[in-house]
C-alpha cells in the first residue's frame, strides 16, 4: 500500500517491534535500502520515499516493498530528513524490524566442502563490525558468529558500514563462543585466532581446508578462554615500528590470504 504522508494516525497503530529506538531503527541511502529490499531477509516495516525520485525508481522500490508487505509512504525530501535526522538519505528511508539472526546449527548445516567462517569476540565498534561483514562478504565467507556479551549487535550503523552485506551474509548470535569453537573443531574446521602476539605468521597457516578466523576486541583482543580453544594463533607480518592493524583491517588481510591460498580467481 502506497500513501502520501498523513501524520497523526500512527499514534493509533499497534506498537511494532523495531530494530532499536525510533531514532536508531532507520536505514537510509539508495544502495543500502535497495539491497535490503532485494535480499528480502530483514523485515522492512515502512518504506519512505522522496516524492522527487524518478518514476522508475519509485516504481521499482514500491514493487520490492510490496513483495515484503511493507507499507510505503511518499513524502517530501525534507520530511525524510526530519525522520532520519540526516540529509544524506538520497530519497530512501526504511524503518526496520529486529535483525533476523541465523541459528548457529542452521548456519553450520548450510556449508559444504571447505567453508570459511568469521568468529568475532567482543567487537564494540559498529563501524569495525560492519567493515568486517563487508570483507567477509567480498571474500566469500559462509557466515559470521558473534557472542551475546561485550559485542555490538547488528544496528543501523553496522548495516551502513557493511554496505548492505549484512542483509545477505548469515550472522549467528551465540551465548557461548568457546563452546562454538569446540563444535567447529569437532566438525574438522581449523580455528585460527588472529593475534599480533602470535609467533606464527599467517602465511605459514594452511587455509585451504575448512577454516574459522577469530578476531577479538579492539582493545583487549581475544579472550584467553576462547584463544585456548583455537587450533592455533597467527599474526600479520608488519614493518618494524608499524604498530598494529585495527580489527577490520586485520580481518580483511586474513581473508585475502585465504583467497590467495585457495586459488580463487579474481579476474
Amino acid at each position: 500500500m502506497v500513501e502520501r504522508s498523513r501524520r497523526g494516525k500512527g499514534k493509533h497503530r499497534r506498537q511494532q517491534k523495531l530494530l532499536g529506538s525510533h531514532a536508531r531503527s532507520w536505514l537510509w541511502g539508495r544502495n543500502l535500502v535497495c539491497e535490503t529490499l532485494a535480499a528480502a531477509r530483514w523485515p522492512v516495516l515502512e518504506l519512505h520515499l522522496a516524492d522527487n525520485l524518478p518514476v522508475n525508481q519509485l516504481e521499482e522500490a514500491c514493487g520490492a516493498a510490496a513483495q515484503l508487505g511493507a507499507k510505503v509512504m511518499i513524502e517530501s525530501h525534507a520530511a525524510l530528513g526530519r525522520l532520519a535526522q540526516t540529509s544524506e538519505h538520497q530519497g530512501y528511508l526504511a524503518k526496520m524490524g529486529p535483525f533476523p539472526y541465523a541459528a548457529a546449527d542452521e548456519l553450520l548445516s548450510r556449508a559444504s566442502g571447505r567453508p570459511l567462517y568469521l568468529v568475532l569476540d567482543g567487537i564494540q565498534d559498529p563501524y569495525n563490525f560492519g567493515a568486517m561483514l563487508r570483507s567477509a562478504g567480498a571474500f566469500g565467507a559462509d557466515g559470521v558468529f558473534i557472542g551475546e556479551h561485550r559485542q555490538v549487535p547488528v544496528t543501523s550503523m553496522v548495516a551502513r558500514s557493511s554496505a548492505g552485506v549484512v542483509s545477505r551474509l548469515p550472522v549467528a548470535r551465540v551465548a557461548d563462543l568457546p563452546a562454538l569453537v569446540d563444535i567447529l573443531r569437532a566438525r574438522r574446521v581449523t580455528v585460527i585466532a588472529a593475534s599480533e602476539k602470535a609467533e606464527r605468521p599467517l602465511t605459514s597457516c594452511d587455509f585451504r581446508a575448512a577454516t574459522a578466523i577469530v578476531v577479538g576486541n579492539e582493545g583487549t583482543g581475544i579472550s584467553q578462554v576462547l584463544s585456548a580453544r583455537c587450533n592455533l594463533s597467527a599474526r600479520i607480518p608488519l614493518a618494524d615500528g608499524a604498530g598494529s592493524l585495527n580489527a577490520a583491517a586485520a580481518a580483511a588481510v586474513f581473508f585475502f590470504e585465504v583467497q590467495r591460498q585457495r586459488g580463487v580467481r579474481t579476474a
